[in-house]
């Protein structure tokens, strides 16, 4: 019998750092689905990680807490086929789905198009 790998949504799957999230931001691409707008990069650590962006304009804290606790789920379930991507995910007020069933294919696709996207002209730094 075959065991089924553990879907775990660990440390090492997040991003945490202001700077990890600030690289996503300025260098990645951009895409819209169902109440849903994801940036995405190309991992450092060769594997797919997750971060939530939810502002007080989403709701309040039970709202934006349900909203990541969705979207957490539903990266932890489709891990094992996303490619090495650094996601950040921010749900937006009035359209984005309050039930897994819904959120999981709304991350996906938002992941799928933003991939496929033409990356954003990155702005020239100041000089220093």
């Amino acid at each position: 019998m075959a065991s089924t790998p553990k879907l775990r949504f660990g440390r090492e799957r997040r991003l945490l750092a202001k700077r990890d999230f600030d690289r996503v931001f300025e260098a990645g691409r951009k895409a819209f689905a169902r109440g849903l707008v994801v940036y995405v990069l190309e991992s450092p650590t060769g594997e797919a990680r997750l971060g939530l962006v939810t502002s007080r304009k989403y709701g309040n804290a039970v709202r934006r807490n349900r909203a990541r606790r969705l979207l957490r789920e539903a990266f932890r379930l489709s891990q094992a086929v996303l490619p090495p991507l650094d996601v950040v995910a921010l749900p937006q007020p009035g359209g984005f789905p309050d039930h897994l069933d819904l959120v999981r294919p709304a991350l996906l696709d938002s992941i799928a198009r933003a991939s496929r996207a033409t990356p954003r002209p990155r702005p020239p730094r100041p000089p220093r």
